[in-house]
């Protein structure tokens, strides 16, 4: 069976979502953020994202810019605790440019406010651009994150308001969210 593989990098781990097709296999990753200001710029890539090329490339050409546009004055990262995201070198990385990182629980990806995206993405590629090949996929991933805007990066940081009183109840075990 041939099936067309989305792996989406979210920033708790690499999700893989499968969807039934005849003719293809085709696989990219994914990076971006979401803040009070918008979204990121989209990373797409093909492999797989180790601890130097997060930082060399995504880090580098996708989050500083945006930092220095958006929020050259103070700013705070939030990422899960993924082992590239918290390997030494990233580490050293983001201290020597300034990146202002907060850690974050070990396991909570219904605080990572991403996630929420990440899996309205997948819908969108699953219902409405139905790819035959991987550059449809790409443009795919493109055409949504247009979608991004500041006020939908505001809905789902908001959301996060309903989801903490839950992660609370259950000392921060999963929760319906």
């Amino acid at each position: 069976m041939n099936e067309i593989i989305i792996a989406m990098h979210t920033n708790h781990k690499s999700q893989i979502e499968s969807l039934s097709q005849t003719h293809f296999c085709f696989q990219v990753f994914v990076w971006g953020g979401i803040s009070r200001r918008g979204s990121t710029p989209l990373a797409i890539f093909a492999g797989t994202m180790e601890s130097d090329f997060f930082y060399n490339d995504i880090l580098n050409n996708c989050l500083l810019s945006f930092i220095a546009q958006k929020y050259p004055d103070h700013h705070r990262l939030f990422q899960d605790n993924d082992p590239k995201h918290t390997s030494q070198a990233t580490a050293v990385f983001m201290q020597e440019k300034g990146i202002n990182w907060w850690k974050s629980p070990a396991e909570s990806p219904d605080i990572n406010v991403v996630e929420n995206i990440w899996a309205e993405m997948k819908f969108h590629i699953r219902t409405k651009v139905k790819p035959d090949n991987q550059d449809q996929l790409i443009a795919g991933l493109r055409e949504f994150w247009a979608t991004v805007t500041v006020a939908k990066c505001n809905h789902y940081i908001d959301h996060i308001m309903t989801v903490l009183p839950e992660v609370v109840k259950v000392n921060g075990g999963p929760t319906k969210y």
